[in-house]
């Protein structure tokens, strides 16, 4: 049986968590954020507090965000990313779901396919040493998307390539570099 949310407030903090990893993506400099470093050089990246380590191909912003709500656990939000001058953005968060159970990974693509316009292929789902993994890329009408998700130790961590379209071609070649770079530095 696969795990899902339990009703009640713990749903909305993490469903805020995974809404605002979107929101993040889509408009990192619009949202009120704590930002550790700025134009941090490519290469190894750890976000302050985090738990992952991950090799950044262009300069890279170390962000925080927390989402509190009353009645709810406030939900904190790392991320490392950063935007080339074609347009290509890397991503990589983390956010905790301690004592949550969330809904199946798949839930967030359908989510996400539900946007107008948008279209979700390639979906994969692996399992990597003690990591559950779900890769899927979305077009849409401002370009695309690479996503891996994955979960270990109550965490959910989540890596994007998002690009505009002229520049797909470029983000495909990067992305599994990016995306294999990946590694949990402690539990």
């Amino acid at each position: 049986m696969k795990p899902h949310l339990k009703k009640g407030f713990p749903v909305k903090a993490l469903r805020l968590a995974a809404a605002m990893v979107v929101a993040l993506i889509l408009a990192a400099p619009a949202q009120a954020q704590i930002v550790h470093r700025a134009d941090a050089p490519a290469g190894d990246a750890v976000p302050t507090g985090g738990s992952f380590s991950i090799r950044f191909p262009i300069p890279f912003r170390d962000v925080e965000a927390r989402v509190a709500e009353p009645g709810a656990p406030t939900a904190v939000l790392r991320m490392v990313t950063g935007v080339d001058s074609r347009g290509i953005r890397f991503s990589a968060t983390e956010s905790p779901y301690v004592g949550l159970r969330p809904e199946p990974m798949e839930r967030f693509a359908d989510e996400m396919k539900e946007r107008p316009g948008a279209t979700v292929s390639d979906m994969r789902r692996e399992q990597k040493e003690d990591m559950e993994i779900l890769s899927f890329s979305l077009t849409g009408p401002e370009g695309g998307y690479y996503f891996r998700m994955g979960r270990a130790n109550s965490i959910q961590y989540m890596q994007v390539v998002q690009f505009p379209e002229a520049q797909r071609s470029t983000a495909t070649a990067m992305k599994e570099d990016f995306f294999g770079s990946f590694r949990i530095t402690r539990p």
